[in-house]
């Protein structure tokens, strides 16, 4: 074999190998075994084809790489594939959430006290009702008449009335 067909082969061959990385777990060996063929081809590129064919495809290694590996970790879910491999992100419900957020939207408007300081994150009480809220802004002491103004994070969020 020639060293341009040997050169090819061991650049092919790191491609090859970084792809197989995706689908087989190897813990970075199989990484490992592509840079050291892309290290083998560029080395042999050196000795056959002088130092400008050799500097030319480090340059191509140092950009390509990264580039391609970019390219290639974006578009891999989006491949048939790479859906059949990579699960899709799961629809969130109300009914998967632990917090009722109906409920603590129609407390949106509604005035009610603090049962303890909050300090961003306290606990109010509406309509005899305690619930976890969070202040809009600043310290809220205990006692305070609020106002629910909306919901965020799974909190009440209140403003404290003057």
């Amino acid at each position: 074999m020639s060293d341009a067909g040997l050169i090819a082969l061991l650049f092919v061959g790191g491609v090859v190998v970084l792809f197989a990385e995706l689908l087989l777990p190897s813990f970075g060996l199989l990484t490992a075994i592509a840079l050291g063929c892309f290290i083998g081809a560029i080395v042999l590129t050196f000795q056959s084809y002088g130092q400008a064919a050799g500097l030319v495809a480090t340059a191509v290694c140092a950009v390509g790489l990264p580039v391609g590996g970019t390219i290639a970790l974006r578009a891999w879910p989006r491949t048939r594939l790479g859906k059949m491999i990579i699960p899709p992100n799961p629809t969130v419900t109300d009914n998967d959430t632990s917090v009722p957020v109906a409920e603590l939207n129609a407390l949106v408007g509604k005035k009610g006290r603090a049962v303890s300081t909050l300090r961003p994150v306290g606990v109010c009480e509406f309509e005899g009702q305690r619930i976890s809220c969070v202040a809009e802004s600043g310290l809220v002491d205990t006692g305070t008449e609020v106002e629910g103004v909306g919901v965020s994070g799974g909190n009440l969020k209140v403003r404290a009335k003057k």
